[in-house]
């Protein structure tokens, strides 16, 4: 993964989401929206990468 290509960009749509977090799409959809990191924004769903980020950090090995 490019760490550039998510400089500075906050919300991601469904294949940026799971390029970050390197997961499936029905998992990467399921995990998002159990940690609230889904945002609506009219029609759009996209995916706040600050929770995700949050909840990686907080994840148990």
């Amino acid at each position: 993964m490019d760490e550039k290509e998510f400089t500075g960009k906050r919300l991601l749509n469904v294949p940026e989401m799971m390029k970050y977090t390197g997961l499936g799409r029905s998992k990467a959809l399921e995990w998002c929206k159990s940690i609230g990191a889904l945002r609506h924004i009219g029609r759009r769903a996209l995916y706040d990468r600050q929770i995700i980020d949050k909840a990686i950090d907080n994840l148990k090995e």
